[in-house]
């Protein structure tokens, strides 16, 4: 089983700052959950999984989304 990523972790990965995938958190396009229901966020594996899935460059349509 995949562990959760931090939000640093996925920026990382999206090579963006946290402060974007905290906005990204905030409008709904990436899901997460707040360790202790106030802690810091943490984001499911699956959810990176299909978030580098849809949003990664794909050359077949020529655009990134």
């Amino acid at each position: 089983m995949a562990s959760d990523w931090t939000v640093a972790q996925v920026a990382e990965l999206f090579v963006c700052n946290a402060q974007t995938v905290l906005n990204w958190i905030a409008s709904g396009k990436l899901k997460a959950y707040r360790l202790g229901g106030s802690g810091p966020y943490r984001v499911l594996a699956v959810e990176v999984e299909r978030a580098r899935a849809e949003w990664v460059y794909k050359p077949e349509v020529g655009s990134a989304l």
